[in-house]
């Protein structure tokens, strides 16, 4: 019986354990994936930036029926910088965890300098490695208009 309440206690201990997925905090994991996203935006066309958040293994699937490895997807977005006045925010930005994946979806709202709106919505999965978050995928696709009746 001794043997069993030493466990139960060792286990409960690495379940409440601040480096254990279990025991971190998902709303601050989700705070976290929030900031990378805004750094993501942020330097989109940025080397640094994107070498960064981007993990080795990122594979960034295109509407041309392409898979951008991390290198393609750097390369290509730092040849196309947006035209100028363009403006970018997150119109909706929702996290969802789980222990060290995270998946962050929503909608990215571009402005350009003539007042013409773009939406794209996305999908992005992380995983966390050595304490931060990388992207391993990352999807999106132009916002249409609903089809009227």
């Amino acid at each position: 019986m001794r043997v069993y309440i030493g466990a139960a206690a060792v286990i409960m201990t690495m379940i409440a354990s601040p480096g254990s997925p279990l025991g971190r905090d998902r709303q601050r994991d989700a705070e976290s994936l929030a900031t990378v996203e805004q750094s993501w935006l942020a330097g989109e066309y940025d080397r640094s930036t994107l070498e960064r958040i981007l993990g080795d293994d990122f594979l960034h699937p295109v509407g041309t029926g392409v898979f951008l490895t991390k290198a393609q997807h750097i390369d290509f977005a730092v040849g196309h910088p947006p035209p100028p006045g363009r403006k970018e925010r997150f119109d909706q930005l929702r996290s969802r965890i789980y222990g060290d994946v995270g998946i962050v979806t929503g909608i990215v709202v571009s402005i350009g300098a003539e007042g013409r709106e773009d939406r794209t919505i996305f999908t992005d999965v992380f995983v966390r490695r050595h304490g931060q978050w990388q992207a391993v995928n990352a999807q999106e696709n132009a916002v249409q208009p609903l089809p009227s009746r």
